[in-house]
């Protein structure tokens, strides 16, 4: 199964990124929860309306953060698809709304309040379906965002990272770099402008997570990565699915993440990101998690 599930960031300004996300980019916020590394810290989560995986964008919420150095390697750029006949209508929303961009054939680039590099790429795609579609949203459903479409790794040894993809999931690179799922699914990898340390801050993406169909699927990838010899950092669950995190040789996190359980454990799928939640392993420490992370 070849495809994305999620992309997390850090943001510093949890209200400029909620009004971005939900009023301007019209996505849903799905989940109102704490990062399981630091109970101190907010995660949130905006993606379709069910919070589909290949949808979904997370933010870890860190109120002093300061800027970002993306040098010797980072992962950068979210490229988000737009169904048929849509670019016309977002075009006109970002003039309305003073956003500055730039446009190239049926793309338009953009930066969000972190100055994350966005695009908005209109496909021959057909708009979302029910259940998927987000009802609350400001944009018209006919012209919401259908998934997330790409990303780049930027590293220092561009044929190590290909080299990782292709020996552990046989995802090979074209003559440009890219890895290809379908036509409108893809990311790339390119070389690093410099070897100056990277330094995370607002806006910098922590990781890219993609798809695992099932528990058993991701256990024998874990085990193939142990084989190889990769970078594994842990296998774990996050309640809502299970994931492995691997350092690609090029010193980005990459995570697998499972399809299920989903968002819905902890919360009904018409109220989700409605209050703070935790998934259920989490919930005896919820009084002391509240006390931390709205001090």
């Amino acid at each position: 199964m070849k495809n994305f599930h999620h992309i997390s960031l850090l943001t510093r300004d949890k209200e400029k990124n909620l009004a971005f996300y939900t009023e301007f980019l019209g996505l849903r916020f799905i989940k109102n929860t704490v990062n399981q590394e630091n109970h101190r810290m907010l995660h949130w989560y905006y993606g379709d309306y069910a919070g589909t995986p290949g949808t979904v964008i997370t933010f870890f919420v860190v109120p002093r953060l300061g800027s970002r150095y993306d040098n010797q390697h980072s992962i950068e750029t979210i490229g988000f698809n737009l169904p048929k006949n849509s670019l016309a209508y977002w075009e006109e929303r970002l003039l309305k709304a003073n956003i500055p961009y730039e446009k190239n054939e049926k793309t338009l680039n953009f930066l969000d309040p972190d100055k994350v590099k966005l695009s908005l790429t209109e496909t021959s795609l057909p708009p979302l379906k029910e259940n998927h579609f987000v009802k609350k949203s400001p944009v018209p459903k006919e012209k919401q965002i259908l998934t997330i479409r790409s990303s780049e790794f930027h590293v220092p040894h561009v044929e190590k990272t290909q080299g990782f993809f292709e020996q552990l999931l046989d995802w090979k690179s074209n003559e440009e770099g890219k890895i290809f799922f379908d036509e409108n699914h893809f990311f790339s990898i390119v070389k690093s402008p410099n070897e100056k340390e990277t330094h995370m801050g607002k806006g910098s993406i922590d990781h890219i997570a993609f798809l695992v169909k099932g528990d058993q699927e991701l256990e024998a990838l874990h085990k193939k990565a142990q084989g190889q010899n990769w970078n594994i950092e842990k296998i774990i669950s996050r309640g809502y699915f299970k994931s492995l995190y691997i350092r690609e040789p090029g010193g980005n996190r990459v995570e697998f993440a499972t399809a299920t359980p989903g968002f819905t454990i902890d919360a009904s799928l018409e109220h989700l990101g409605e209050e703070f939640t935790l998934p259920p392993f989490l919930m005896p420490d919820y009084d002391d998690i509240i006390k931390n992370i709205y001090k």
